[in-house]
């Protein structure tokens, strides 16, 4: 579930997912809605390059 710019845990996320978000956040020093928000602007950029969308302006934090 979106909130903002931040991903916020909603109770459709399975818990397994929850997870191993979790974990693999910790080894990382961040929170899993930290990380979960890196994946996604990270592969919302790949997606746009891919299709040769230029980014004009840096996502928003």
């Amino acid at each position: 579930m979106g909130y903002k710019n931040k991903v916020k845990f909603h109770y459709d996320i399975p818990v397994y997912v929850k997870e191993v978000l979790a974990e693999a956040a910790r080894k990382k020093g961040m929170t899993a809605t930290e990380l979960l928000s890196k994946i996604i602007e990270s592969e919302y950029v790949r997606v746009m390059e891919e299709r040769n969308i230029v980014l004009t302006e840096p996502i928003q934090k």
